[in-house]
């Protein structure tokens, strides 16, 4: 079936803003991103009787706007559930905004530096959604909807290669609740544990609460990934050291290239 869509992107379709991820046992250290944005717009088998599905200047406007607002900032997910935030109780003006991280790091910023933002954590993905509610309610639904535009997706990219897209119908919204229902990013955070991810770098620079992996909060699965990627390690380190040796002794023909079946020749005389 024919379809119009348009995607719009640009060069001052961007800004830099400092942040970190904090969820229960695990906190980013404070860094920043040259994050970029794009919008795409899904249309009907129709174009307006100007030629547009929608202007791009439209959206542009819309879209410079919102990255000026954030631009420079630090972000701020107001919803988190794992970092205290309040203003400074010293200062009657409440210039200052604190927070206090669940491993007890503590941050003071100027208010005026702060994009105070209906998140749960900055990542990209719920940064995608707050960007959209917040690019449709200025470019209007209504207005959307009458021009056959029916979904919008927004993509936000913190990095090369490192982006998240958040795609959604556009509503019916006459009255404001739709977009706003629409894009509370409450509503799309699993509310279950974090699953833990695989224990690959014991190195990160990450500052994690459990010490040992980046796991979550369960303390038998932490002492038993430790256990597991310590043990991986010295099967790994014998393995290695076996085949420095088979190597040096000339258990390995040289007259030809070592093959794969070479190798697991000595990882097998290894295990018996």
């Amino acid at each position: 079936m024919t379809t119009f869509e348009i995607n719009v992107t640009n060069d001052s379709f961007k800004f830099n803003a400092a942040h970190f991820v904090a969820f229960s046992g695990f906190r980013e250290r404070l860094h920043g991103h040259n994050y970029r944005l794009s919008v795409r717009l899904l249309g009907s088998r129709k174009i307006g009787h100007d030629g547009y599905v929608v202007d791009f200047g439209d959206v542009k406007r819309v879209v410079k706007q919102v990255c000026k607002d954030l631009n420079e900032h630090f972000i701020c997910p107001m919803l988190s559930d794992v970092i205290s935030i309040e203003f400074e109780k010293n200062d009657m003006n409440g210039k200052n905004l604190n927070l206090k991280c669940e491993d007890g790091a503590s941050f003071s910023f100027p208010k005026e530096d702060v994009a105070m933002l209906p998140i749960v954590h900055s990542t990209a993905e719920e940064l995608a959604i707050y960007l959209w509610g917040r690019i449709l309610g200025e470019l209007d639904a209504q207005f959307l909807r009458q021009r056959g535009v029916h979904t919008m997706e927004v993509t936000c990219a913190e990095a090369i290669g490192q982006e998240a897209l958040f795609r959604m119908e556009i509503p019916d919204d006459k009255d404001g609740n739709s977009i706003t229902g629409c894009s509370d990013v409450r509503s799309y955070v699993n509310k279950r544990e974090t699953v833990p991810s695989p224990c690959l770098d014991q190195g990160s620079e990450s500052n994690q609460i459990t010490p040992d992996c980046n796991v979550i909060s369960n303390n038998k699965r932490n002492l038993e990934c430790k256990m597991e990627c310590c043990n991986c390690s010295k099967d790994f380190s014998k393995k290695m050291q076996a085949l420095v040796d088979a190597l040096n002794t000339g258990n390995l023909r040289h007259e030809k290239e070592i093959s794969l079946t070479d190798v697991s020749n000595v990882f097998k005389s290894m295990e018996s």
